[in-house]
């Protein structure tokens, strides 16, 4: 996405449909406000040329966690009218510190994004509830538009806005007829298809670009990509991909609502159940998932255990009272809540750290000299190596005779069992030449072992935890670097 935000100029195509462009777009004029502001004068990509453009992935990551903060009043803003104050201010706990939330909010991905933006397409729904105006329905169709531009999976929220203008026609007393001609739905419709083309308008207008990209990503949806390590289904989602990204207490808080919702039927509530119901169900239809796509029915999920928590203090209120039923409830949230928040601070301290693969790269330009080529073991997953300066040029690794006579001297790998379908490291031929024909001189394994077996998303080739951070010493896979022997010596 960043390459692509660098890149618009005459042309606002980015060539390429697998991820719609309205979050690029929004990249690219945080990149050219930055450059300004930096009094950058000449082209705004100068501002980023160094470094492997390592600052505009840094300005990218800052917009991705201001979404995620504008979430959490977002959603306070969403619930207060139509559930009262206290579920808005127990969903807006649960977004501010759910650790999937959190993490996503720190990458220039567009996951964030979306779930802001279906916040206020949340928001504009429970108003057309209540009120039943066309700026309801306007804002309802331009914040889904927005949504769904910024990221797929979010015109989920669609079929909430659906639902809502039922719930709304039913509550005024409209037939079917009524409900279907209803000209507000047909506002709300429209505006998120002109919205959906403004903001990513060479969806369409790059037709060709568009079927290609979806064919090529059908396949990998219908049958993953080969990845052992990954999972999907219902057992995947409920058994891995929830309790890893939210914790087995706000995981059980968030189903519980979900299933009490359903039964109490307050107004409001099944509309957001409709959304939160078909975006898990897309991720269970698919055998290509993340655990980064669970950002996308938060907003919803958080909701409903806002409405639950109110409605159980309703309920205790008589025998309690309100005061201590009320107190009692925010006790029990934060005991809920509190390992999402540890593991907030932990990631935030491991990301302080230097990953592994920067460690590397210092390394290297330290102590191997400058127009090097280095070999390095499966050459073909870039993921876990170190972006190294033009100065040096990496090849596969090959037979020690074949590198000497190339002039290659050193040899590299990257290996990491957690992700070894991204980091797989030297295979037992690979491994017994570099223990008889090179001498190891670095080795960085930010794995603790006997620690608790850190968890990461199999299916991501992100190199930071989601459960048993403290079990790691750094982001990064393990990375050793030899230098191979010349004659029987290191050379």
């Amino acid at each position: 996405m960043v390459s692509r935000a660098l890149g618009f100029d005459m042309d606002w195509n980015p060539h390429f449909a697998v991820y719609p462009a309205a979050q690029m777009y929004v990249q690219h004029a945080a990149l050219i406000s930055y450059a300004f502001i930096i009094g950058t004068r000449t082209s705004f990509r100068d501002a980023y040329a160094t470094d492997n453009q390592a600052l505009a992935y840094l300005v990218s990551r800052r917009v991705s966690a201001a979404f995620g903060t504008a979430a959490v009043p977002a959603i306070y803003f969403a619930g207060a009218a139509t559930f009262g104050s206290g579920a808005a201010l127990a969903a807006a706990a649960v977004v501010a510190v759910s650790t999937i939330s959190v993490r996503e909010s720190k990458y220039a991905t567009t996951d964030a994004a979306a779930a802001f933006w279906v916040t206020l397409a949340i928001t504009m729904l429970l108003r057309m509830l209540r009120r039943g105006r066309y700026a309801d329905y306007a804002g309802a169709g331009l914040f889904s538009g927005l949504a769904t531009a910024t990221k797929y999976p979010a015109g989920a929220i669609i079929f909430a806005v659906a639902a809502a203008h039922i719930g709304a026609s039913r509550r005024e007393g409209r037939s079917l007829l009524k409900t279907i001609s209803d000209p507000r739905a047909y506002v709300a419709a429209g505006i998120a298809v002109v919205t959906f083309f403004c903001a990513t308008p060479y969806a369409i207008l790059d037709w060709r670009q568009t079927v290609a990209d979806y064919a090529y990503q059908e396949g990998f949806v219908a049958n993953g990509v080969g990845n052992p390590m990954a999972a999907h289904g219902w057992s995947w989602l409920l058994l891995h991909a929830m309790p890893d990204s939210f914790g087995l207490a706000l995981q059980s808080l968030l189903l519980v609502s979900l299933l009490w919702v359903v039964y109490s039927r307050k107004p409001g509530t099944l509309s957001i159940v409709t959304f939160a119901g078909v975006a898990l169900l897309g991720m269970m239809s698919s055998k290509y998932v993340f655990y980064r796509y669970l950002v996308i029915p938060l907003p919803g999920l958080a909701l409903l255990a806002g409405v639950f928590i109110a409605d159980m203090i309703a309920l205790a209120s008589p025998v309690l009272g309100s005061r201590r039923a009320t107190a009692i409830a925010i006790v029990l949230l934060g005991l809920v809540l509190a390992p999402s928040l540890v593991r907030d601070l932990q990631l935030n301290r491991l990301l302080l750290r230097a990953d592994t693969r920067t460690l590397a790269r210092s390394w290297i330009e330290a102590h191997v000299p400058a127009d090097s080529a280095i070999a390095a073991t499966d050459s073909s997953t870039p993921y876990g190596k170190p972006q190294l300066s033009g100065a040096y040029r990496t090849v596969p690794f090959d037979e020690p005779q074949s590198l000497r006579q190339k002039q290659v001297g050193w040899a590299m790998s990257d290996s990491f069992a957690p992700l070894s379908f991204y980091s797989p490291g030297p295979s037992d031929e690979q491994r017994a030449v570099l223990n008889s024909q090179a001498v190891l001189l670095f080795d960085s394994d930010p794995i603790i072992y006997g620690a608790p077996r850190p968890i990461f998303d199999a299916n991501d080739a992100f190199y930071v935890p989601l459960r048993h951070i403290s079990s790691v010493t750094h982001p990064g896979p393990r990375i050793r670097i030899w230098k191979l022997k010349q004659n029987g010596t290191a050379h």
